[in-house]
């Protein structure tokens, strides 16, 4: 074979290995973002918010790199996740999109997660209902996992909202086209708070934890840590009734500056509800800027600074659900 022949050769080669690749999918996740095309994203080459970059740095090393920005590729799950999965009334950010996941939240196997059995994020569940019919099938559920998917779920409305006008913008997106036209239900080219969060507030949520109905909550329909369960249980029985699960049970005794706190939050929660309902901005619980610091009014006069707070945020949260609306749906 000729010198002239076998050159061409090796170019067709090369060239039909290039178009392989491009037809399976992008070599890496945010790729318009590496600038010199090393196959590693700084902060400075990052178009987002520190919080948002931090996000994607899952090993903190200042650098996106490997799995960060491989396609389909998800966090090593967190050693402590026990521990911090501990609060039944907090909307945690879900992140185990595996088939082990799915099974673990659909609890009646009739494989498809409703929003009355999805007690995490709401902005998560609304990404990846891609069809809008308020179900999460396993293909739906399933679905990043492929290389030519990327709708970014772990990033935040208020981590992608850079310029802070509650909106997001193209420039601002980090998914795909297809995921942002999905989320843009006016077609407007921007997203509101209402159209990445929902409009409508979470389900009773101890009803909807009772997956069988009949009043109570088995270990076996419980998705938090085990010790949270056994803290709620008081009369330890192995089941919560609506008393424990919210913590009133008669007789518990709470700190002065706890009771001080929770007394501050309820009030201030209910504000909050109220205003992100009335400005139509959706439900957004834990974007709430009060929850941060959780001592709003405190005064050392009252007691430990810790106990005000932990008062504060579950009165909080109790709060700006009765503000947002869990009534709405009768008015």
């Amino acid at each position: 074979m000729s010198s002239n022949v076998l050159a061409v050769a090796l170019v067709l080669a090369v060239a039909g290995a290039q178009t392989a690749a491009a037809q399976s999918g992008p070599a890496m996740r945010f790729q318009g973002m590496d600038r010199n095309n090393d196959g590693r994203i700084t902060r400075a080459e990052w178009n987002g918010s520190d919080q948002s970059f931090k996000v994607h740095d899952w090993n903190g090393d200042g650098v996106l790199s490997g799995d960060e920005v491989r396609p389909g590729a998800r966090p090593v799950e967190r050693q402590n996740r026990e521990q911090e999965f501990d609060r039944p009334d907090r909307e945690y950010q879900f992140d185990d999109w595996t088939v082990r996941g799915f099974s673990g939240i659909d609890h009646n196997r009739d494989n498809r997660i409703t929003a009355d059995e999805w007690h995490f994020d709401r902005e998560s569940f609304r990404r990846v209902d891609h069809n809008r019919d308020g179900v999460i099938s396993q293909s739906e559920f399933l679905s990043a996992d492929a290389k030519d998917q990327d709708d970014d779920r772990e990033d935040r409305f208020a981590y992608l909202d850079v310029n802070r006008d509650n909106r997001i913008s193209r420039d601002e997106w980090h998914g795909t086209r297809a995921n942002f036209d999905m989320l843009d239900d006016n077609r407007d080219g921007v997203l509101t708070r209402a159209e990445v969060l929902g409009a409508e507030p979470p389900p009773d949520l101890f009803t909807s934890v009772d997956v069988n109905r009949n009043g109570t909550i088995a270990r076996d329909e419980w998705h938090w840590s085990p010790g949270s369960f056994d803290r709620l249980d008081q009369n330890r029985d192995g089941r919560l009734t609506p008393e424990e699960f919210s913590g009133t049970v008669p007789g518990a005794t709470r700190s002065q500056a706890y009771q001080a706190g929770y007394d501050r939050g309820l009030i201030e929660g209910r504000a909050a509800g109220r205003e992100d309902r009335e400005r139509k901005q959706g439900w957004d619980l834990e974007g709430q800027r009060e929850l941060e610091q959780a001592d709003s009014g405190y005064d050392a006069r009252m007691g430990p600074r810790a106990d005000y707070q932990a008062g504060y945020r579950e009165a909080f949260r109790v709060g700006y659900r009765e503000g947002f609306g869990a009534r709405q749906r009768s008015e």
